[in-house]
């Protein structure tokens, strides 16, 4: 849990200090992020959002993030809109396309923020092709519409090449 709220913590807080040209940005098919740092500036892990960094900064509501850990672990961030979310260790409910809902673990980091550490090897590989993703937290549901996600997983890879614990590149 520590590690959750010390990575929403270091998000808000680079959203609302990073322009447009944040350090360490990385791009792919329209999504844009950063590799993250942890409170001791050592690498948290990769994140590409489903909007601009500018975006971002602009309004973090109603978006979702792909984050690549070192240890290769695919997680998601949700944000729901202001106030609609109730901290705490909660399920989240995730629908690929047709597929059948998937239940994963979560924690809500805030009161619009979810925070989905890793995804099991069977939803990673649904999502790797997905158009669409639906979540459903707190009787809550918001559905992105998905493009070149594969892309977006491979440039996650490169990036925690880069940037991660042995890269130079800091």
């Amino acid at each position: 849990m520590k590690r959750g709220l010390t990575s929403a913590a270091l998000l808000i807080a680079i959203a609302m200090a990073a322009p447009a040209g944040a350090q360490n940005l990385i791009t792919q098919d329209g999504w844009q992020g950063f590799a993250m740092r942890g409170a001791d500036n050592s690498f948290d892990r990769c994140v590409l959002y489903n909007r601009t960094v500018a975006a971002l900064t602009a309004s973090p509501y109603e978006m979702l993030g792909i984050t690549l850990d070192a240890t290769g672990r695919v997680g998601l961030l949700v944000f729901y809109g202001p106030g609609q979310l109730t901290r705490g260790d909660k399920p989240l409910v995730l629908k690929l396309d047709q597929r059948a809902p998937v239940t994963v673990a979560a924690e809500v980091l805030s009161d619009f923020h979810v925070n989905v550490a890793a995804l099991d090897p069977a939803t990673l590989a649904a999502l790797r092709d997905a158009k669409a993703i639906e979540a459903v937290v707190d009787g809550r549901t918001i559905r992105f519409e998905l493009n070149a996600l594969g892309a977006v997983l491979d440039r996650l890879e490169t990036c925690v090449k880069i940037y991660g614990p042995k890269s130079s590149a800091r």
